[in-house]
């Protein structure tokens, strides 16, 4: 399965982690905590998604074992000043297919972060 994060997609198949999660141990995360620890996590660095990708693919896994319908979320730096409060939490459902597309343009190389915002996030156009 394949999940957003940012500006990014993850192949979020539990078999290709470096260390599985335990869905079991996990189970007590409510989404707010989950959502807590993404904004801490892109507070910490805005660009962990490329900087550790296995770390954002924990956290994108995290999210979907949480919210299942969900594949597809933004944590959005509004100032860069290591406060997860001054992140934004946004989390999305969207169409498996449209998600496969953008997969296959990041693999060739064509995906770009205002390709995605545009089509996804809609933040440049506010």
């Amino acid at each position: 399965m394949y999940f957003l994060l940012n500006d990014h997609i993850f192949d979020i198949d539990s078999n290709r982690m470096i260390q599985p999660l335990d869905a079991e141990r996990f189970s007590a995360l409510s989404p707010d905590y989950i959502a807590l620890l993404g904004r801490e996590m892109f507070a910490e660095d805005p660009q962990v998604h490329k900087r550790n990708p296995e770390r954002a693919r924990r956290l994108a896994l995290l999210i979907h074992l949480k919210m299942p319908r969900i594949n597809a979320a933004q944590f959005f730096v509004m100032q860069a000043d290591g406060n997860p409060n001054n992140v934004d939490a946004d989390f999305k459902s969207i169409n498996p297919d449209d998600v496969g597309a953008l997969y296959q343009q990041q693999m060739a190389g064509m995906l770009s972060t205002s390709m995605v915002d545009q089509e996804v996030w809609h933040r440049m156009a506010a």
